[in-house]
Formats: structure tokens, sequence, C-alpha cells
């Protein structure tokens, strides 16, 4: 790469672009309640540990500043423990999603000659969550999908040359309220929210 000069980003208008990233994720402890098991007004909490995030988008410059795509997000987080108030518990397994995005961004003026600011909001459809629970031996698996996300971003890009970015940013995901059923039998994990918080680093190419 050569590094590029002062107005690197006055030419994006019109342009396309192909984006790669991934990075680090972290979820906050979640509380659930459940339905279809022996006792009734059952409840259960999880902890989850640091995970990862990979993806990948297309989009559109509809201006030097305003740009819009479509992106494909995955993530996964390790299992710290979730406990049923039955006293089951699970220490092993993943909390992981697959969505789609719809993401809108505005880009600031650049800061010196290479690094961009920008803010960004997205629409999203949750393809499918699961919720693989392991112990000892033992498996549980809940999986719900079908809802709307969204997402918020805020980063910046720094220009490589005319057509290659590095971008990083921080985002918050959030689907609401989810439902999550067992896969090998009735019960259902009620109420429970996705909100990961990530850091990422890309890598855009536009032409």
């Amino acid at each position: 790469f050569t590094f590029a000069s002062a107005g690197a980003w006055a030419d994006d208008a019109g342009r396309y672009y192909a984006k790669v990233y991934g990075g680090l994720t972290s979820l906050g402890d979640k509380d659930f309640s459940q339905s279809d098991v022996a006792a009734p007004g059952a409840t259960g909490e999880g902890t989850f540990a640091s995970g990862w995030m990979a993806g990948g988008a297309g989009g559109y410059f509809f201006s030097d500043s305003v740009a819009a795509e479509i992106a494909w997000d995955y993530r996964s987080n390790g299992n710290d423990a979730v406990t049923f108030s039955d006293g089951t518990s699970f220490s092993e397994g993943n909390y992981a999603s697959n969505l789609f995005f719809l993401n809108g961004y505005y880009h600031f003026d650049e800061l010196g000659s290479s690094l961009r600011p920008y803010i960004g909001a997205g629409l999203g459809y949750l393809q499918e969550i699961d919720m693989d629970l392991e112990s000892g031996g033992v498996e549980s698996s809940y999986s719900g999908g079908g809802e709307l996300a969204y997402q918020l971003m805020m980063g910046a890009s720094y220009a490589l040359d005319d057509d290659w970015d590095l971008q990083a940013d921080i985002r918050y995901l959030r689907v609401s309220d989810l439902d999550l059923t067992q896969e090998a039998g009735n019960e259902t994990i009620q109420g429970v929210d996705y909100d990961p918080v990530t850091l990422s680093l890309g890598l855009v190419y536009k032409y």
C-alpha cells in the first residue's frame, strides 16, 4: 500500500465497496423465565465469557459522506454458567447468533490527511440464535429466530490508499425479549435479551 494524501475520500461518491471484519464481543448477565417445565414459575440466569464476531458487507457511497450496505454478522460467546432455579447448572457451550443487516453510515470530515470518523445505525433480521448448554456430558440446546434487531456503530476509517480503508469501531446490538425453545423438547427460555457490545476491525475495498 501507499499512504493516502489529503482528500483521500474526495471521490468516494458513486463507488461500491466490499468489506470484511471481525472482532471481540462481550455479553452481560441475563435473567429469564421458563415455561413447560415441571416447576411452575421456574427461572434462570446466565453469565457469558468474551467471544468473537465475524462478518462481511457490500455497500455503496451515495455521496462522499453517506453510505449504505447489506451486511452479515456472526457472533459467539462462551458460557461461564447458566443456572436454572431447580439447581441444574451448565458451565460449557455457547450463545451464538446469525444476523443480516441493512446499515447506514455518515462519515465526517477527515482529521488530518487519512483519518475520518463515522457513525452508523442498522436494522437487522435475526435469522437464528442458539444457546447450547453442556456440562458433565449432558447437553441441551435452545434456539429461536425470525426477530428484528438493531445496532449502533461509532468508529473511524484510515485511508491506506485511494481504494483501501482500514476501519475500527464499537458496535451495540440489541434484540429484546427473546423466546428460545428447546430443540429436543418443549421447554422454553422466555424473556431473554441479546445485547452484545463488539469491538471490530475491518478492511474495505472501494471500486
